[in-house]
């Protein structure tokens, strides 16, 4: 019997393993990286975000071997698409780090962006089915695997990217292998992500695999994170669910596919009624909200510096297909600014703009003034993020929210054990149904015409029912910082 035509693991001897767990049956494999992260497939989160891992098992029946783990953070790749499964990697942040021992340990990753030898011999291991369509094996599996190479590979895939790589052999893995290491000379060079729909037993086609190497910038930066020990949603993460089972992706256990409605709760804006509306995006991929205060500056969040190269989409309510895209020339972060939940969430970036700005661009108002907007003032809030079901939207959302009472606002969130930081307003998502979610990061808090706040967080993973208000860095503390950099960047 495989992973398919695999054979079973010598008991610990892959102490990397992991088994992504939703309501305590196997869904994804994952390895370990870090004594506080596992890696795995970005699609795997299609199960949720109430999700477990075990470690130090071999034999999912036999509890008393491995460790359950709660999962504190999700962190999936801001490129990740669900229907090509482009930048298919995540990192689960563990609720507690782990100590190493006998059955628990980290592999070690790549160092260096580059790419395996074609014909490689490497292996890969999960508790996937043995069949298409099969359960999950009880034990773990492993096979040897070759590398493919990539041109070779694109006549069968031919939408492989370079973060991308292929094995072929007379193995293959399967539905619940999702998520595990391709390991080849000790290091874990490649994810687990997708082959054939439907046809695991004789694969006709390679399987694929996310290429780590490629992302180390990414992943190098979430791991340093955890020193920050931040707590809240920066709500530039994406958690994207998989619409459908359009690949055999290797998770896929079941047949059912996720789906979404419209912001949260909110409706796609009119065709140029928000000229002021910027998409900031990474690597050509949405990442952030922002808007624009003059022809040649955006505002936004932040916790929206990412690495990657920025653009600014203008001009346009629709962010698929052709777009009018802008460089940005420097990216100025307050000074202060060290986590969302730490407030000075703002940031100012100059972008190449011809003098003016274009057709379908206008800059929005600014407070003239150091004075908060008043408590139950109708605002709007708009965004390409995350809607309601956390599925991705190319079409710009608006909603409409009420602003909070500072003192309010600062109550509920104290009873989650949070203290915000100073210089913030709250609007929507505390007893609505409408608010911001992933995504909307570095967007306006508009009212009445006038940009009074910047998104900046909500209570993580709870977009559709948030039980506390969304958070905003309030715009008119920041005036004078505004005008100076606006000044000396001119």
């Amino acid at each position: 019997m495989g992973i398919i035509n695999g054979t079973e693991v010598k008991l610990h001897s892959r102490p990397y393993m992991v088994s992504v767990q939703k309501n305590k049956q196997h869904v994804c494999g994952g390895f370990l990286v870090h004594e506080s992260f596992v890696m795995t497939a970005a699609h795997c989160i299609h199960w949720g975000v109430d999700l477990t891992v075990v470690v130090g098992g071999h034999s999912l029946k036999n509890q008393n071997i491995g460790s359950r783990m709660s999962v504190k953070y999700y962190h999936i790749h801001p490129g990740y698409d669900s229907k090509t499964l482009q930048n298919d990697i995540a990192l689960l942040q563990l609720a507690e780090g782990l100590r190493k021992s006998k059955f628990v340990g980290l592999i070690p990753l790549p160092k260096k962006k580059s790419d395996i030898k074609h014909a490689s011999a490497c292996s890969v291991a999960g508790w996937g089915a043995t069949k298409t369509n099969g359960s999950a094996n009880d034990v773990l599996l492993e096979a040897d695997v070759v590398i493919m190479e990539r041109k070779k590979c694109r006549k069968y895939w031919s939408k492989l990217s370079e973060g991308m790589m292929c094995a072929s052999g007379k193995a293959s893995f399967c539905q619940g292998d999702s998520g595990g290491p391709l390991v080849c000379k000790g290091k874990a060079e490649g994810v687990v992500s997708y082959n054939e729909r439907n046809n695991c037993d004789k694969p006709t086609r390679p399987n694929v695999y996310t290429r780590v190497s490629a992302y180390l910038p990414w992943i190098n930066g979430i791991l340093k994170s955890v020193k920050n020990k931040e707590t809240l949603l920066g709500m530039s993460y994406f958690i994207h669910q998989v619409h459908s089972c359009m690949f055999n992706y290797a998770q896929c256990l079941t047949n059912k596919a996720s789906s979404g409605h419209e912001i949260i709760n909110g409706k796609k804006a009119e065709d140029g009624s928000l000229k002021y509306m910027a998409s900031v995006q990474i690597n050509g991929m949405h990442s952030c909200g922002g808007f624009l205060i003059a022809h040649n500056f955006v505002l936004t969040a932040a916790h929206c510096d990412k690495s990657g190269e920025m653009t600014v989409v203008l001009g346009t309510h629709t962010i698929k297909g052709e777009v009018k895209r802008h460089q940005v020339q420097r990216k100025i972060k307050h000074k202060l600014f060290k986590t969302a939940r730490t407030g000075n969430d703002i940031m100012l970036l100059k972008i190449l703009n011809n003098g003016k700005s274009g057709k379908g661009e206008k800059p929005i108002k600014l407070p003239t003034k150091d004075e908060a907007a008043k408590a139950s003032t109708q605002c709007l809030i708009a965004g390409w993020g995350l809607t309601e079901g956390r599925k991705k939207t190319n079409d710009l959302q608006v909603a409409n929210v009420t602003t909070i009472d500072t003192e309010e606002c600062r109550n509920e969130w104290r009873d989650v054990k949070v203290t915000l930081p100073e210089n913030v307003i709250c609007a929507g998502g505390y007893k609505t149904e409408e608010g911001a979610c992933q995504g909307d990061s570095g967007g306006p808090l508009v009212c009445n015409d006038v940009a009074v706040g910047i998104v900046s967080f909500n209570l993580r993973q709870n977009c559709n029912y948030p039980n506390v208000p969304n958070v905003f860095t309030q715009i008119s503390k920041f005036l004078p910082w505004i005008r100076k950099h606006m000044r000396a960047n001119s």
